[in-house]
């Protein structure tokens, strides 16, 4: 059983060969690495080949394709587009800069080997522990307090795409979407707004190194908080929000009943504009069940709704 990876790899020459052979070492499954690069020299492909052949890996277990050059996201867009379905089993998101514990892929494996409907998409993610640039760890990622459903996608993705690995069915759809504004992001919606199954694994298997290009990203405290709140009550939130509704236009009629309504309502509510609406869009945010994980959070949301920002 061949499990897929694609890394989106852009200048990554420091810490790459240290992920490239983390993937390679993994236990208990074949794995297959496409590249999608988005650096601008051709030196960067020709590391990538002296990687493979540095730590031994087989050429044919590795393919490297030219990036969009447009940024990271679509970058992982170039990849879903790009890789062709027949080929895995499962599929599985990777960062340039990351490290796997060895048991990452066969624990997803496993743990998706027991949803028995493959006709529906399926999805594995968890937790990271957050390392600084040496890999020593820091703290763990936050966790899932509450349950993974699509009232809970539209607002937030609860993990890292460097955690997910998903089977044929969520990649048909993510295909089919629109362009996301984080692929993370639009798998959790995706995959909960068409009845699939989300398993959440609160054991970290994968070392996400944190230094100057990602610190807001991985920041657990204060620093994060603030960026969050300054992104919710700017409009840029509700630009992603607006990027997110395009994304999943095309999947309405794959959407569960139940979904499709929550989808309507979800676009009814970022539509709504003017002061004049404010305990409109509040009621309708209540009435939607539209929820973040944590309590604090889902309040803001709840005001972000009120003044517009949704």
């Amino acid at each position: 059983m061949v499990i897929l990876v694609m890394l989106a790899s852009c200048d990554g020459e420091k810490y790459l060969s240290q992920q490239v052979n983390s993937i390679f070492k993994q236990k208990n499954v074949a794995v297959n690495l496409v590249f999608s690069d988005d650096s601008e020299s051709k030196d960067s492909i020709d590391f990538l080949r002296n990687v493979s052949v540095e730590l031994g890996v087989d050429s044919k277990k590795i393919k490297i394709i030219k990036g969009p050059r447009q940024g990271a996201n679509a970058n992982f867009a170039h990849l879903i587009s790009s890789v062709d379905i027949s080929n895995s089993v499962y599929f599985a998101f990777s960062d340039q800069d990351d490290v796997w514990q060895q048991d990452k892929l066969c624990v997803a494996k496993e743990k998706l080997a027991t949803v028995y409907d493959i006709a529906k998409p399926s999805i594995y993610m968890g937790r990271t522990m957050v390392c600084d640039m040496d890999l020593n760890p820091l703290f763990l990622s936050k966790g899932k307090p509450r349950p993974a459903s699509f009232r809970n996608a539209l607002l937030e993705s609860i993990a890292g795409g460097n955690t997910m690995v998903f089977n044929q069915t969520t990649l048909a759809l993510l295909k089919k979407a629109g362009m996301p504004v984080h692929h993370d992001w639009l798998s959790y919606m995706v995959v909960t707004a068409c009845g699939g199954t989300v398993i959440f694994d609160d054991e970290p298997y994968v070392l996400y190194r944190q230094h100057d290009a990602n610190v807001i990203g991985a920041n657990n405290g204060f620093i994060q908080k603030w960026y969050r709140l300054k992104k919710l009550l700017s409009n840029d939130f509700r630009s992603w929000v607006e990027d997110n509704i395009e994304a999943l236009k095309p999947l309405v009629n794959d959407m569960t009943a139940d979904s499709r309504l929550t989808y309507e309502g979800f676009v009814q509510l970022h539509d709504m504009r003017g002061w004049y609406r404010c305990l409109s869009r509040l009621f309708l945010f209540k009435k939607l069940g539209l929820y973040r994980q944590r309590r604090f959070e889902h309040w803001g949301f709840a005001l972000a709704a009120f003044l517009g920002k949704i």
